[in-house]
């Protein structure tokens, strides 16, 4: 029996150690997030903005914005306590506070400069404690109460350990002495607590009406009415082995941080635990200072970087301790039982963490749930799982999507790489076909009626595609539907509310039955309203649908589609670069009203949207800097600029909250922003920059406006219109002096014209009169030259008349020959005779005249026709002449028919062609 009895209690042990399953959402913060150094010692808020005292200096967040302000010494920053408007921090041989400025930016003011310095010296302020409308600087050795005008020094003579103000009292732990409390600025030993000398106290807390205080080494205790005992719980020796550093408290829930292993949440009335550390989201397991803020969000400083853990969370993830599983494409659940698919395999998640399916190696695109059993469409197959173990369905490999045939019990379709599958269910057996007639790589399937559905091809778009009745074959595929999408390749489809919808490059369409076309889907757009580019996520479009913005990957619910108050944010800190990319089109899965799950990579966020719909609390974003061309400016007045000059504004939003913040210049519409606002080129005059937060349509938070006022330049102002007018004048009366100027000049232009004129009227007469001059000339010219060539032609016909006469008296005077006595004068006379027939001096005379009539004729034929003779150039001459053959032949003293011959020789010699004219070659040489 004692043994059933301890059985059952580790059973329960186990199973209360174990409740880690549900994890809440961390969210960490690097150096490289904040900007600072690797500790942090300290952290507080002011209820909107979180101040954690760091190595570097005081770091303040405002949900999107970090910023760094250093000491001016430069010195660590050990603690941080908010009291009203001012941040009191401590650090080495210095504490103080600081002060918003105007700008938004911090100041701080010195209170240890004006001790003496025995009283600071080596000292560092560790803690600091609102107590009795007082400020409390604690270091190991001295408290120094600053009642905010001067700072007294309280020296108990020992070292200080841990404090706490609870029900304003200030408990303060001393080393070898036990508890303390500061009574009229004297520590007094509170009674009971001697034990606690011997320990280390780290933190004091009150709980369920006592003080609980921790120990670094040895536990906690409970102490009230003079009575300290130990407190005993599940955690004790985790505890000691691990460091206690920090405690705080929160409707029922003790978080104990350590120095290696993180924070343990311990829930008071169930008696179970939850475990924090590197392995299941922090960053650091030491962990310095932790707090509960106004929102339920449980800050820590650590050892190395910020980590922010939503205490009431609505979300955890399945993989804490970060099981190396892949991409997730899928998940299911099956009695209870979460299974998910990636692209290493199929994983069953538990509490412990994750078991892989054995067999299940391979890219895995879908699980559906049929019965008692998950059908698993894998790279390799179809499988199905089935009391833990993976079975052979279908051997086709690549299953993409696996669902149920409208009407029909027990039928179902499966999309794979090759084609459809068709299966059925007959007796709890699976028997499969091969659906004939379509073999096109189809990733998704919609029905639209009973043997009408809509198919998405792998990379060329949709099909409609239309079954027989058996579903084991297409009659038909038409591909017409293409021209409306931009981007074949990626197109997703769904139902929504009964039609056939379709998503592409950020756009919605519908097919309408009627048109039988497709066109945008402008309905769901409008319903959709400012998140109208968001696809659904939904792995069969059930309800809650969940969406996913495209622009800024903010995912939202609906519960009903056509209530946009039905709408839900889930803050994306959740889920910010995890999701998956790529083919998949299945991400998020329902699996009830109050639980889905969003595919991440390496992991899956559950959500429960009943307690989201019960946050929906909306605050209004406020400015936390605003810089000018880079310089800070005051948030409270009108920022004057420029128009070319560049205003930044850094938004403060609650933190992890589910809301949008969204901007607008004026009446222009609202746009959307993480935080950050940039603007530039803003119109003159003034104008308001208005910030708000919305959580769907209809629920938006108060309007934050801050008033720009874009100066105008002096040339649009007074002096501007004076100068203007001043130039208008100046211009005018340039413009008459130069009408002026141009109209003399214009004047002058024109009677030079004249002049110009008048000149080339008078040029042109006298070259008409010349030309006619020319022409007198040219006529009489010619006349001469017909004359000089007639009277030439007639002077050779007389020389050759002569020649005919002398040689006539020549045979005459043969006749008489005999009777002449005087021989001798008779032969003289003969000889005189012979002289004048033919000589070459009669020829001479020729050419000369010839020559003065045509002075360059020879020059020119012979420079051409060098090889002619004497005899061809007078032939020459005489055609020049325009002489006929008749004429020709006693002047040469030969036949008609011997100059034809002649000229014929001398064609030849010319090189003319048969239809050339010798005389008009000759007469046209000059």
């Amino acid at each position: 029996m004692f043994r059933l009895y301890l059985k059952i209690t580790l059973f329960l042990l186990v199973a209360n150690v174990y409740a880690q399953l549900k994890l809440p959402p961390v969210v960490n913060f690097s150096v490289e997030d904040y900007k600072g150094g690797n500790q942090n010692w300290g952290v507080d808020t002011s209820g909107q903005i979180i101040y954690v005292a760091n190595n570097e200096g005081l770091l303040e967040f405002d949900g999107v914005n970090w910023y760094l302000n250093r000491l001016p010494n430069r010195t660590i920053v050990r603690s941080v306590k908010v009291v009203d408007n001012k941040i009191y921090t401590g650090s080495y041989e210095e504490f103080g506070f600081w002060e918003r400025t105007k700008n938004g930016s911090l100041e701080y003011t010195s209170l240890s400069k004006e001790l003496d310095q025995e009283d600071i010296a080596s000292q560092s302020i560790w803690d600091i404690y609102e107590f009795n409308n007082k400020i409390v600087f604690k270091s190991f050795g001295i408290l120094y109460v600053y009642d905010f005008k001067d700072v007294k020094v309280v020296k108990p003579y020992g070292i200080l350990l841990a404090a706490s103000v609870i029900d304003n009292r200030l408990f303060v732990h001393g080393k070898d002495k036990g508890l303390l409390e500061l009574v009229n600025d004297e520590l007094v030993l509170v009674p009971g607590t001697e034990k606690l000398g011997d320990e280390k106290v780290e933190a004091i807390i009150p709980y369920k009406g006592k003080l609980l205080l921790g120990t670094s080494l040895n536990g906690c205790y409970t102490y009230t009415n003079g009575i300290l005992e130990k407190w005993n719980s599940i955690l004790d020796s985790q505890l000691k082995e691990n460091q206690l550093n920090t405690l705080s408290y929160s409707n029922g829930n003790i978080y104990f941080g350590t120095i290696k292993n993180g924070v343990y949440q311990y829930d008071v009335e169930n008696n179970s635990y939850i475990n924090l550390n590197v392995k299941n989201g922090l960053q650091n397991n030491t962990v310095l200072a932790s707090l509960i803020d106004n929102k339920g969000n449980l800050w820590l400083a650590l050892d190395n970087g910020i980590s922010a853990v939503p205490i009431k969370h609505y979300s955890y993830y399945l993989n804490p301790y970060k099981a190396d599983i892949g991409a997730v494409y899928d998940i299911a659940d099956l009695n209870g039982e979460i299974f998910v698919a990636t692209n290493t395999g199929i994983y069953k998640m538990l509490d412990k963490g994750v078991e892989f399916i054995e067999g299940s190696q391979g890219h895995t695109w879908s699980l559906t749930v049929v019965d008692n059993e998950i059908i698993c469409g894998h790279n390799s197959g179809t499988f199905s799982i089935k009391n833990g173990k993976l079975t052979t369905v279908e051997q086709r490999n690549g299953g993409y999507v696996f669902k149920k045939i409208p009407g029909k019990t027990d039928k179902y379709i499966q999309t794979n790489y090759s084609g459809l599958t068709f299966y059925e269910k007959i007796n709890g057996n699976w028997s499969s076909y091969y659906v004939a007639d379509i073999s096109l790589p189809i990733k998704n399937i919609v029905f639209e009626k009973d043997h009408t559905a809509w198919v998405v091809h792998a990379y060329k778009g949709i099909y409609k595609i239309f079954f027989a009745d058996d579903y084991k074959s297409v009659s038909k595929i038409e591909g017409k539907y293409n021209k409306e999408f931009q981007n074949l390749y990626d197109i997703k489809i769904f139902e929504v509310e009964g039609n056939v919808a379709f998503f592409n490059n950020e756009n919605w369409y519908v097919y309408n039955p009627l048109e039988d076309n497709i066109k945008e889907f402008s309905s769901l757009r409008k319903v959709l309203g400012k998140d109208k580019k968001a696809v659904i996520l939904n792995k069969f479009s059930d309800t809650p649908l969940v969406f996913k913005r495209i622009e800024d990957d903010v995912i939202f619910l609906r519960k009903n589609l056509q209530d946009s108050i039905s709408q839900i944010y889930l803050p994306k800190k959740y889920y910010e670069n995890r999701l998956v990319r790529g083919e998949g089109e299945q991400k998020a899965v329902v699996a009830n009203d109050s639980l889905l799950y969003i595919a991440l990579y390496d992991d899956v966020l559950a959500v429960n949207p009943q307690k989201i719909s019960s946050e929906n609390s909306i605050k209004q974003p406020f400015p936390s800097r605003i810089y000018k061309n880079g310089k800070l400016q005051e948030l409270n007045n009108d920022v004057e600029l420029k128009r070319n000059d560049t205003i930044q504004v850094q938004l403060g939003v609650q933190y992890l909250s589910n809301y949008t913040v969204e901007y607008a210049i004026g009446d222009e519409n609202w746009k959307k922003t993480n935080g950050n606002i940039v603007l530039s080129g803003l119109p003159y005059g003034d104008t308001n920059l208005k910030i708000r937060s919305y959580i769907n349509s209809k629920e938006y938070s108060d309007t934050t406006t801050i008033k720009l006022f874009v100066k105008s330049p002096w040339y649009l102002g007074v002096w501007g219109l004076v100068a203007f007018i001043t130039l208008l004048l100046f211009i005018l009366y340039l413009i008459t002096i130069i009408n002026k100027y141009v109209l003399i000049k214009h004047k002058r232009y024109l009677d030079e014209q004249y002049k110009h004129q008048q000149e080339i009227h008078r040029k042109e007469e006298a070259l008409k009169n010349e030309k006619k001059v020319n022409e007198l000339l040219k006529r009489q010219h010619e006349i001469e030259l017909k004359g000089k060539t007639k009277e030439l032609a007639n002077t050779a016909m007389e020389m050759t008349k002569k020649d005919e006469l002398l040689e006539n008296i020549k045979d005459e005077l043969g006749l008489f020959k005999k009777e002449i006595i005087d021989k001798s004068k008779f032969e003289k006379l003969l000889t005189t005779i012979n002289k004048n027939i033919n000589t070459s001096k009669d020829w001479e005379v020729f050419e000369s005249n010839f020559n003065e009539i045509h002075d360059s004729f020879f020059k020119s034929l012979v420079k051409k026709h060098s090889h002619l003779t004497p005899k061809d150039l007078k032939l020459c001459a005489y055609l020049k002449m325009n002489l006929s053959t008749k004429e020709i032949a006693p002047l040469m003293g030969i036949s008609a028919r011997g100059v034809e011959i002649h000229r014929y020789r001398l064609r030849k010699k010319l090189n003319l062609d048969s239809e050339q004219n010798l005389n008009e070659y000759l007469m046209n040489l000059i």
